[in-house]
């Protein structure tokens, strides 16, 4: 059983408001130092406000889809003009790197790990337990093809299952480094990257894997090889 963020974004901004008075009364005895403490409510700080200015952005948009509309339509009998929407924003918290979640998964991971955790410990870190080792097998393997397009185009279709998305490697002509392409979270994926020389026909092999929570998981695909259409 591993340790899993909750997977709404409402659940994990209530999880982050308890995560900051919670975790710095109990980290260090889990094993953290006072800087990997205030690195990781940092994350959290910030899961929680990019959530939140998502959300808020796009009540405004609705606002002020809502004030368009009404005042292009007019005032009309016994109908007051909208008011003018005014934006509020968040405040902002302390800038971190990209990758909160990772970061953060990984320190549950770490903590359930550590020999003073127990389950009330987790339940008060409010750790679920995911089942996700007995459900999802360590070699899941997405399945893949690639289309050769005209203008060097290549869409590469795959099976998503129950994963949030594939990453997507790359190699092509005489490169024995694989690349990382891209992410996609919704099967067909289209290369648009123009040849390495222009108008030829150039080989491009790619490699798919699956990721849950931006996390890796299962294994790598098969390598699906094409040949460009200039």
């Amino acid at each position: 059983m591993s340790a899993m963020l909750p997977k709404g974004n409402n659940e994990r901004v209530t999880w982050s408001l308890n995560f900051e008075e919670i975790f710095p009364v109990i980290g260090a005895d889990l094993g953290f130092s006072a800087a990997e403490i205030a690195a990781l409510i940092n994350d959290s700080a910030m899961m929680r406000y990019a959530i939140l200015n998502g959300q808020s952005a796009t009540a405004f948009s609705r606002t002020c889809t809502g004030f368009k509309n009404a005042m292009l339509g007019g005032v009309g009998d016994n109908v007051e003009s909208p008011k003018i929407p005014v934006y509020n924003p968040l405040a902002l918290p302390t800038l971190v790197e990209a990758g909160v979640l990772e970061r953060l998964s990984k320190a549950l991971q770490c903590a359930k790990l550590s020999s003073k955790f127990n389950q009330s410990v987790g339940e008060r870190l409010l750790i679920a337990a995911s089942n996700a080792a007995t459900e999802i097998p360590d070699d899941a393997k997405p399945a893949g093809s690639a289309t050769a397009m005209t203008g060097s185009i290549v869409r590469v279709d795959w099976t998503k299952g129950r994963f949030d998305g594939v990453f997507i490697d790359s190699q092509r002509g005489d490169e024995t480094a694989w690349t990382r392409l891209d992410f996609d979270m919704r099967s067909p994926y289209e290369d648009l990257r123009p040849p390495l020389a222009p108008g030829k026909p150039e080989e491009r092999r790619y490699r798919l894997i699956y990721f849950m929570d931006n996390q890796t998981v299962g294994i790598w695909s098969d390598v699906i090889v094409v040949i460009t259409l200039p």
